[in-house]
């Protein structure tokens, strides 16, 4: 039997699961950019064995990217759940077997453009993955809120990182692999 750490770093020879079958959705909005580093360690994980198609969720109005208004209304505006017009974007739950959501924490939540797409889509029966970044590692209330937002709909693997685009660690990526291992594993 192998151990946890070989089981998410395949050994030479060895790779992640595909599955050219499956089709997976990744739909993420990141500001700073630690989202976008974790969607990117995510994509290069999978791999090109299955399908997969990425939606990079944009709000009409952007918001501040550096300086207090950033923190001030980004923050504001996940506190009092906003939900932004978002750009346009393709996406048919019915076509995907699994989707992955990521998104920054604001203020102990999910970002805006996030929440939006949550409720404007209804993603029932389907593999979720939820992968959220943020600087506290605070991430449980975010995971329970998208739970209530999800329905029914069971997480079947989580992924909270502390500023990954700054510390780049291995920690990160062994965590990534896993996130998708658990993904790509499940039944159903």
């Amino acid at each position: 039997m192998k151990d946890s750490f070989s089981r998410y770093f395949p050994g030479k020879g060895e790779k992640m699961i595909r599955n050219k079958d499956r089709k997976i959705a990744v739909v993420y909005f990141s500001l700073g950019g630690n989202t976008e580093y974790v969607i990117q360690r995510i994509l290069e994980t999978i791999g090109d064995g299955t399908a997969v198609d990425v939606i990079r969720l944009e709000p009409v109005r952007p918001y501040a990217d550096a300086g207090p208004m950033k923190y001030i209304k980004g923050g504001a505006a996940a506190s009092l759940g906003s939900r932004p017009q978002l750009k346009p974007y393709s996406f048919d739950p019915k076509k995907y077997d699994a989707v992955i959501v990521g998104s920054p924490i604001w203020a102990g939540t999910i970002a805006p453009p996030i929440r939006t797409f949550l409720l404007a889509n209804r993603i029932r029966g389907k593999k979720i993955g939820v992968a959220l970044c943020s600087s506290s590692g605070r991430a449980d209330k975010c995971f329970s809120r998208i739970e209530k937002y999800l329905k029914k709909t069971e997480i079947i693997s989580k992924l909270s990182l502390v500023d990954p685009a700054k510390k780049k660690s291995g920690g990160d990526l062994y965590e990534i692999r896993r996130f998708v291992r658990e993904i790509m594993e499940a039944r159903g």
